[in-house]
């Protein structure tokens, strides 16, 4: 019942703030998307490190103003000695905005993304955090201090080799005190990660971070990930570096 408190404080109740557009959010906020794509004719590339030495490294495009495709790759030992253990294969995405957000209603994007999070288990054809999958994800915007948006989605993971399957749902939020400068954090209900073979033990995922944007290029962001201790018995620490730049075209 404390964490479900927690998760309404953190993310839903924001949402009785008046609504007011802002400026177009993050396309993440830790590991769940948002309704925002990249702009036409630009790129994102990043790196994350987690623990276990773990890198993950990613190029997203965005094709025009509503569709964005991405690819990743990683593993995990690659930041220290011995063997590197490669994740079996490159993850993609696409994301496709439906809908702008308006005062009045919120921005809604759908998509498709296969990368996962933390070591992948060849046994469970899984990553530690299940990838997405299909998904939708509407996000709204709210003035509260210098900015508030506030995201809610469903998504149907195809990683089901743990027999857990169906309907999962995910919520976040991000709170601007400066341009530059956020808190964020996002609740994974991880309900298809939940039964007698599955990694989680039906805690869900709470993951925290913040972000600092230097001119608007490069985004360092540190993370606090599964706090309610789902998986490990231990959340973890993340680092990501993201540069995005426009296409001279």
């Amino acid at each position: 019942m404390k964490r479900y408190l927690l998760i309404f404080i953190l993310v839903l109740i924001p949402s009785i703030v008046a609504a007011q557009g802002v400026g177009i959010p993050a396309r993440h906020v830790i590991d769940s998307p948002t309704a925002s794509t990249l702009p036409y004719a630009s790129f994102d590339f990043s790196l994350r490190f987690f623990p276990n030495g773990g890198l993950l490294a990613g190029v997203n495009v965005g094709l025009n103003d509503r569709l964005m495709v991405g690819v990743s790759y990683g593993g995990v030992n690659v930041i220290g000695q011995g063997k590197i253990n490669w994740h079996p294969f490159a993850g993609a995405s696409v994301h496709y905005r439906l809908l702008e957000e308006i005062t009045a209603l919120p921005g809604i994007t759908i998509g498709f993304k296969s990368q996962g999070q933390g070591s992948y288990f060849e046994e469970l054809k899984r990553f530690e955090r299940k990838s997405l999958g299909i998904f939708g994800v509407s996000s709204k915007s709210y003035s509260f201090l210098a900015g508030l948006n506030v995201h809610l989605g469903l998504n149907y993971s195809l990683q089901t080799g743990d027999q857990d399957k169906g309907m999962n749902v995910f919520t976040g939020m991000e709170l601007s005190l400066r341009p530059e400068f956020s808190f964020m954090s996002e609740f994974d209900f991880a309900l298809n990660d939940n039964n007698a073979l599955a990694l989680g033990e039906g805690k869900g995922f709470l993951n925290v971070g913040a972000r600092y944007v230097i001119k608007d290029a490069v985004y360092f962001e540190v993370y606090l990930i599964d706090i309610f201790e789902n998986i490990t018995g231990n959340f973890q620490r993340a680092v990501k570096i993201t540069y995005l730049e426009l296409f001279k075209i």
